[in-house]
């Protein structure tokens, strides 16, 4: 029936409705011709966008992308199936602004309530809105349960922020916010979290993590990041990330950074809180406040020449230590020869470092400084042969060797602030200097040799093979060393060889191995094995052994689906030197149509105790509608099909 004085259209009797987003059938629809708004009474839905179906006792069309819903059964499982079902007094779908808002909600699963909601919102789109994101939960031996409601705050289309209340059964309740920024010169994330009472500890525990990169006039770029921790167990204590829990050290640095073709300006203060009580103080790292980088390059100067000047400026400071400041300048000239594939490239520099110093024993000079030239000669070739069009993969065995003098210089009065032995492989075979930084410069009258062949895929530019071996020949032995350290004596580096293979589709393999050349022992060795046949399927085996840091161990992860509906993922690292395993984790993913759920059981080794912490964290997934339960599943997942 249609009234025309007042534009209401009624129509009883299996009354259907349908347009490209909605489809609505029931017992009656009232129709308002003036506003365009419709009433469905007794109704069954299905929602295109979002997707969902359901029924309701009300179901209204308000305008184009808003639907109220009232006394209703919503899902986004299939006809014939309801998994999981959201009974509610009301429901507010509006694809406008991409968010669903349910009152009075009680979600059951396989007909078994098991959550109530006075109110909250979710996504239906990508778009973003305010309110209620959906719980985490898990459980742990150092936390017990957890519990986590984040809430959501869509402040900006270039600012958001999320406020995460989470309750730990054996800590309390913890207070975290992160806040997030984007503009066209400014990009930032902020988190910071509060515990005020442990309830084991008795202490209050907190974090704090900040990044942000800004876009400067005149292509400067200035950067934040730092992170701190109340206290050395917090990570251990509050969080079940492995990465996190082993670190020894936080950095909180600031820097501003200068481009061009020329020079290059680069300026940053920089301190440490040291986490691992196993790190004796005269060991933390110092603080530099500032740190000035100055260097120059200039390319194809008289007769070919390139010119090249570097130049630092550091103070350091660190309790009960020798301080001071540290200069060094490092002019360079160099020339490249090079025809059909042959290079040679002699190089001098003048290496100069000067310190001012406070705290100095009185037998060291408080002004020491160190000059030496530095002379080398790197040379080398690429000869190639291309297997034609019937294998289409060029061969290449590409020959180096770097000859490097340094005198001697005696460097006893100068202290150690930020300079280490570098560790020894195949890059540091061609570097001039056996330290890093500027507190050491190692003598040397010494060449580096070493020789690499590959095989490449012409089409792709891939490299199917590649396989190297070097070593260092010393024709005087090195005398500089640092403080504890004792003159090697040797005229010959360990042997050095890598292997990578692609040459199999879905197969990779590498090999890194370091032999002692005086006493013919193992120094170090690795192999890493992966099969990944597709996107979601990975094996990957490794192992590793340092002799000197006494460490074996052996790594085994996976990634696999198993059928239609079923994932696994997992991973053990076994130390047999420990002969223990040091972590190991199992998840099992189940997805169905509409709803999914991840379980991840993980037990990992203290840093620096015999400790053991078991983790058990469950992501439930009702698709249509978000997650419960923690991330922690794909972030593994991720890095195992990434190779790790």
């Amino acid at each position: 029936t249609y009234n025309r004085e007042d534009g209401i259209v009624n129509a009883t009797g299996d009354v259907e409705y349908e347009d490209p987003i909605n489809k609505i059938s029931g017992e009656s629809v009232v129709y308002n011709t003036e506003t365009g708004r419709f009433y469905f009474e007794n109704s069954e839905f299905e929602f295109a966008d979002v997707p969902a179906r359901g029924n309701a006792g009300t179901v209204k069309l308000l305008e184009p992308g808003v639907i109220e819903l009232e006394d209703v059964n919503y899902t986004s499982c299939p006809e014939g199936n309801e998994d999981w079902m959201l009974r509610a007094d009301s429901i507010e779908v509006d694809t406008n602004s991409g968010m669903g808002t349910a009152r009075g909600a009680r979600l059951s699963f396989k007909g078994v309530p098991f959550f109530y909601w006075p109110y909250f919102t979710y996504p239906v789109t990508d778009d973003r809105r305010s309110g209620l994101l959906f719980p985490e939960f898990g459980t742990s031996d150092k936390r017990g349960l957890e519990y986590a409601q984040p809430i959501y705050w869509n402040i900006a289309p270039n600012q958001d922020a999320t406020f995460v209340p989470r309750y730990m059964e054996d800590r309390g309740l913890q207070l975290g916010s992160e806040y997030r920024f984007l503009t066209p010169n400014n990009r930032g994330k902020l988190w910071g979290d509060y515990l005020n009472d442990d309830d084991k500890t008795g202490e209050a525990r907190w974090r704090y993590d900040v990044k942000t990169v800004s876009m400067l006039p005149a292509t400067w770029r200035g950067t934040i990041k730092a992170t701190g921790v109340s206290d050395d167990d917090y990570y251990e204590d509050m969080t079940a990330n492995l990465s996190l829990s082993t670190q020894t050290a936080l950095s909180r640095e600031g820097y501003l950074e200068y481009y061009d073709s020329t020079w290059s300006v680069f300026m940053q203060v920089q301190d440490f809180q040291t986490i691992d009580p196993l790190v004796p103080q005269d060991e933390e790292p110092y603080t530099q406040v500032p740190r000035i980088i100055f260097n120059g390059g200039w390319r194809d100067g008289w007769f070919g020449t390139d010119y090249g000047f570097e130049s630092e400026t550091t103070y350091f400071t660190r309790d009960d230590s020798v301080e001071g400041l540290r200069m060094h300048l490092r002019p360079q000239v160099s020339r490249t020869f090079g025809h059909s594939g042959l290079y040679l490239k002699p190089k001098a520099a003048f290496d100069y470092t000067a310190y001012s110093l406070d705290d100095q024993p009185e037998e060291d000079s408080s002004t020491p400084d160190r000059a030496a030239p530095i002379l080398s000669v790197d040379t080398g070739a690429i000869f190639e042969k291309d297997f034609g069009a019937n294998f289409g993969h060029t061969w290449t065995i590409e020959p180096r060797a770097l000859y490097t003098y340094i005198p001697e210089r005696n460097q006893d009065d100068i202290p150690i602030f930020d300079t280490i032995r570098a560790d020894f492989n195949l890059i540091q075979l061609f570097e001039e200097n056996a330290y890093t930084s500027y507190d050491r410069l190692g003598d040397a009258n010494k060449i580096g040799m070493g020789i690499t062949t590959r095989i490449i895929d012409n089409e792709s530019g891939s490299e199917l093979l590649t396989a190297s071996i070097g070593q260092e020949r010393l024709f005087e032995s090195g005398e500089v060393t640092l403080p504890g350290e004792e003159p090697d004596g040797s005229r010959k580096s360990a042997y050095i060889a890598e292997l990578g293979l692609k040459a199999w589709g879905n197969w990779r393999a590498e090999m890194r191995y370091q032999l002692d050349a005086d006493e013919r022992e193992t120094e170090r060795s690795s192999f890493s094995m992966r099969w990944k046949p597709d996107d979601d399927k990975a094996i990957n085996i490794g192992y590793r052994y340092d002799r000197d840091n006494r460490l074996e161990q052996t790594n085994f992860s996976f990634a696999w689906p198993l059928g239609k509906s079923w994932n696994a993922i997992g991973r053990y690292n076994w130390s047999i030197e420990d002969n223990e395993a040091l972590d190991q984790y199992l998840g099992v993913e189940y997805s169905s149509c509409c709803w999914g759920i991840r379980i991840l059981s993980r037990r990992t080794v203290s840093r620096d105790s015999d400790d053991k912490e078991e983790v058990i964290a469950v992501q439930f997934v009702l698709k249509g509608l978000s997650d419960l339960g923690s991330e922690s599943t794909e972030s593994l997942r991720r890095g195992i099909l990434g190779g790790s």
